[in-house]
């Protein structure tokens, strides 16, 4: 397996002053619109007087870089002239919004929401310290259109949580991406060991210590991670498209399509062992699936159009399909515990069933 990196509470979709680009929010539950931010925004966007804050709220609205509404310990950025739309609501929340566009949304103690780097990009952060990042560092360029999310808690660790564009999002590395989405629901923690690097990751290669540029890309994680470098990446190619829905406790876990391009990986079940997972990539058009027992594994790769896939909801035990080497190849679980790797020569068509040997080699 190569290295991999890798929707809690959901708020309501609202639109920023006709830049077309859409953000979200949870609604207080308080009936007193004293202690309503909602309300303050409905307020300030139609011209109304803004009502006076209950004590201990934090919210912070900034627009076209000027600040709507402030009060408590949320910050909330935009830059004057890109028509930028910055919401930040908890405590220590911070929203930058800093390319044309641009909409960030922060809910939540410590919550942090970033977009820049272009144009159009779109940041929410909703949970304790969750944090989503899109586009790039300000001042980058090539990096347009990108969607982070990051639904859930993260209490230990750096860098978890979604992140979609540059490379420099997370700390370095080479790289640009456009129209990137990085989705992440779930909580991401510390292992007690390792820590860190958990979440989604889609757009730009050296956002998982790789290289590349990375465009229309796609990573989405449904699930709870501990530990570290676990969770999905859609990365250093166009097109890819990379999910999972479960859990991972350890390190280096998860789910990769990328190192090419339109690779397709898939996970629907959990990860204890460390490097385990699913690998789509080094290579264009691969496919490489999992809906079975924990730990299973398949890898489609090294090649153009090969297929590794496990279809076995009820088995007890991992399977095991690798489709590699060579293009056209495929390799399958179906139904049934066993192993199957597809190595030698193109176009095969290897299936391990029940009516066939347990493990396999060809």
């Amino acid at each position: 397996m190569r290295h991999v990196k890798r929707i809690g509470r959901l708020g309501v979709l609202a639109v920023g002053l006709g830049i077309g680009a859409a953000v979200a929010h949870s609604p207080v539950a308080s009936a007193d619109s004293s202690s309503d931010w909602l309300s303050a925004v409905d307020s300030v966007l139609g011209g109304g007087a803004v009502p006076a804050p209950s004590s201990g709220m934090d919210l912070a609205i900034s627009f076209d870089g000027y600040t709507l509404f402030h009060e408590g310990t949320a910050t909330a950025i935009t830059k004057t002239g890109d028509y930028s739309l910055a919401i930040a609501d908890g405590y220590f929340a911070d929203a930058y919004a800093l390319g044309t566009g641009d909409s960030a949304v922060a809910d939540g103690s410590y919550a942090y929401a970033y977009s820049a780097g272009g144009s159009g990009d779109v940041a929410v952060a909703d949970g304790t310290v969750a944090d989503a990042e899109a586009g790039g560092l300000n001042g980058d360029t090539g990096a347009d259109d990108d969607t982070a999310i990051d639904i859930g808690n993260n209490p230990g660790g750096v860098y978890d949580g979604a992140y979609a564009g540059n490379a420099d999002l997370n700390g370095g590395g080479t790289g640009t991406g456009s129209d990137d989405t990085a989705i992440d629901i779930g909580n991401n923690s510390d292992d007690g060991i390792l820590g860190g690097d958990d979440g989604s990751f889609a757009g730009a290669g050296g956002l998982v210590e790789d290289s590349g540029d990375g465009n229309n890309d796609t990573a989405i994680d449904v699930g709870d991670n501990s530990g570290f470098d676990n969770g999905v990446d859609a990365v250093a190619g166009n097109g890819n498209y990379a999910s999972d829905s479960g859990s991972t406790t350890g390190v280096n876990e998860g789910t990769f399509a990328g190192l090419g391009n339109d690779n397709t990986a898939v996970a629907d079940t959990s990860y204890t062992t460390d490097g385990a997972g699913v690998f789509a990539g080094e290579g264009n058009d691969n496919y490489a699936s999992v809906l079975g027992p924990e730990n299973s594994f398949a890898e489609a790769y090294d090649g153009d159009s090969n297929i590794a896939s496990v279809v076995d909801p009820f088995g007890s035990t991992p399977d095991n399909v690798y489709a590699y080497g060579f293009n056209s190849d495929l390799a399958a679980v179906l139904f049934t515990d066993g192993s199957v790797t597809v190595n030698t020569a193109p176009d095969l068509y290897d299936i391990l069933t029940a009516f066939g040997p347990e493990t396999g080699t060809f």
